[in-house]
């Protein structure tokens, strides 16, 4: 009998797009790695049990993951918990400070205090700031914060990143499907 690919749910929150990119670039990474993957806005992700394993991140907006995002983990966080996840935060505050990164990892740490997810990959990625895609107030926070204008999005570490949590996704559904948990 022919193994089946797992199905791998990549899902997102954005306010400008560059997120959206972030995660079709991860999307592409996992399918290059032989996952059948979807990728979908968290408002129209379909029910993540319907996948053996989940990728999910947001961009961040005052230092939190967009409210939809946020929304959803928590109240899937029952089904996110019996399979494998990885999760990813995307933001302006790496773009000219790579020291910021544990700073964008906080922001996941919240969340995950709040729901008890233990994903088994976390990233945290540098966004862009396109003036254009921003709203007047957003843009004087910016202006305020000095956020650098720019594309900061690494691609080769984003795919780096895909690349390993494909592994990582693929062992821990292997593992749990030999020790007969319901990962199903």
């Amino acid at each position: 009998m022919e193994r089946q690919s797992s199905r791998v749910l990549v899902c997102y929150a954005t306010g400008t797009g560059c997120t959206k990119g972030v995660a079709e670039r991860i999307a592409e990474a996992l399918t290059r790695a032989g996952l059948v993957t979807d990728v979908a806005q968290f408002a129209q992700a379909a029910d993540p049990r319907a996948y053996d394993a989940i990728v999910a991140g947001s961009g961040t907006r005052a230092g939190s993951w967009h409210p939809v995002a946020k929304k959803w983990m928590v109240c899937n966080a029952p089904a996110l918990k019996s399979r494998p996840l990885a999760l990813f935060t995307v933001g302006i505050a790496m773009a000219d400070r790579p020291e910021k990164e544990s700073e964008t990892l906080g922001v996941t740490d919240r969340l995950l205090e709040r729901t008890g997810l233990r994903p088994l990959g976390i990233g945290a990625f540098a966004g862009w700031y396109d003036p254009g895609k921003f709203n007047y107030l957003e843009r004087k926070i910016m202006g305020i914060a000095k956020a650098p204008v720019g594309d900061f999005r690494d691609w080769e570490a984003i795919e780096a990143w895909a690349t390993r949590v494909a592994g990582t996704l693929t062992t821990a559904r292997g593992s749990a499907n030999r020790s007969g948990s319901a990962l199903s």
